[in-house]
């Protein structure tokens, strides 16, 4: 098969599957993307693209770097994070300000991932910026190994990692601590083959730049100035010294 047509099916697949086991087949179509990202797993767009005709369609999109670095089921549950707000734009009440609001935290329990802004236990389940772990007794988990039992398989994978993943082996095992992790497969990075001289054959993310510039605040008018690292700067409307932000 067309690999462009492979890959997308076996997104398309799971979609489906994940639709039917937790959402009972109601979510509408939508259009699922791939767009490389050093940050974020996944988004979710609300009527992103419209036909000729005047229809529109959600975009759902996953950013395959993070394929190579994470089990699969961490990968699926990207997917039905997303699926989520999905469910929410289309039977809920989206928070215009707030994407990860009450109604919101509340659907990722019911269908089995805890939201957390950490991805561990005790994060806060709201706000603009938030992840999730899997309840390993949840509704996901099972819903997942029916699809990677059905053949689901990721056959590309993107060689230039986004990053190192932050909530790699050191996560597994504070969940672990706190009672809630769940089985999942190595990640495709550590079984990739390497290069005849051993070198792997996923490239490495560039190295961050050198800081030039920090945020100034004055914390009496909240005005606000960027300039080098410890640098000394006086308001000019309070003559208060600037602090960092």
């Amino acid at each position: 098969m067309n690999p462009t047509v492979s890959f997308y099916t076996e997104l398309q697949k799971a979609y489906d599957q994940f639709n039917g086991e937790l959402f009972e087949a109601k979510l509408p179509p939508c259009l699922i993307t791939l767009r490389s990202s050093s940050h974020t797993y996944g988004y979710h767009h609300f009527k992103r693209f419209v036909s000729p005709k005047g229809e529109f369609l959600d975009e759902l999109g996953l950013h395959p770097g993070f394929f190579t670095l994470r089990p699969v089921e961490e990968v699926l549950s990207t997917l039905v994070h997303e699926m989520v707000h999905h469910w929410q734009e289309h039977f809920g009440n989206p928070t215009p300000s707030n994407a990860h609001n009450k109604e919101w935290g509340l659907k990722m329990k019911e269908v089995g991932l805890i939201p957390s802004n950490t991805g561990l236990p005790g994060g806060k389940t709201t706000g603009r910026t938030v992840s999730h772990y899997i309840d390993p007794a949840g509704r996901f988990i099972s819903a997942c190994r029916v699809v990677v039992n059905s053949g689901f398989k990721i056959e590309w994978l993107d060689r230039h990692a986004p990053r190192p993943e932050t909530y790699g082996e050191d996560r597994q095992e504070k969940l672990l601590k706190a009672g809630v992790a769940v089985v999942v497969s190595e990640p495709p990075s550590k079984s990739l083959p390497t290069q005849p001289d051993g070198v792997s054959l996923v490239v490495p993310p560039p190295p961050k730049k050198e800081v030039t510039r920090v945020r100034y605040l004055c914390k009496k008018c909240d005005l606000k100035a960027w300039a080098a690292p410890e640098t000394n700067i006086v308001c000019g409307n309070c003559k208060e010294v600037l602090v960092l932000a």
